[in-house]
């Protein structure tokens, strides 16, 4: 393949649209707009992590509450076996209601 070579008048010309200001302009337009799909790209990956960490923790809490529950069931049960092992209590007499001594 052989190049022909390039002119002083093209190599001008070259220059001259590379430098334009308005073709700098829209590189440059265009260049931020990329950085903004990558920005954008990052802040919905981030909120996407975010939102997963939330929804994992969202699943905890219920066996948090639940592990609470079961405890107080476990702590009201054992209370109530306490009272059932302790001796009855004598039944009340007419004479101890009304604080006559036998």
């Amino acid at each position: 393949m052989e190049f022909q070579p390039s002119t002083d008048r093209q190599a001008r010309e070259w220059l001259d649209l590379v430098f334009d200001p308005d073709i700098c302009a829209v590189q440059e337009v265009e260049d931020m707009y990329q950085e903004r799909d990558e920005i954008d790209r990052i802040v919905a990956e981030v909120d996407s992590e975010l939102a997963a960490e939330r929804q994992a923790a969202r699943a905890e809490l219920p066996r948090v509450d639940r592990s609470t529950r079961r405890q107080r069931h476990a702590n009201r049960r054992a209370g109530r076996e306490v009272l059932r092992a302790l001796p009855v209590r004598p039944e009340a007499t007419e004479d101890v209601v009304l604080g006559e001594a036998a």
